[in-house]
């Protein structure tokens, strides 16, 4: 299963990047390439049952982190 995953992923890549190299559009590659190399790793990370964290709390204590620098302050999880 994973490796029919990482096929996916790299034939995504060989159909997409190859039109915005031929057209240089470079900031659209860059943006591309990294949505999809987050989007790859994630799903070879599922596909291989790997423990992720709930992306609820991830963002919790980011923005726990986040909130107290820009001066705002409550209680996210109450």
């Amino acid at each position: 299963m994973i490796t029919a995953v990482a096929l996916a992923m790299i034939l995504i890549a060989l159909l997409q990047a190859p039109s915005l190299v031929n057209r240089k559009k470079w900031p659209e590659l860059a943006g591309f390439s990294a949505v999809w190399l987050a989007a790859a790793i994630f799903a070879l990370l599922v596909t291989a049952a790997v423990p992720l964290p709930n992306p609820i709390e991830l963002l919790g204590s980011f923005y726990g982190w986040l909130y107290p620098q820009m001066g705002v302050h409550f209680n996210l999880f109450p």
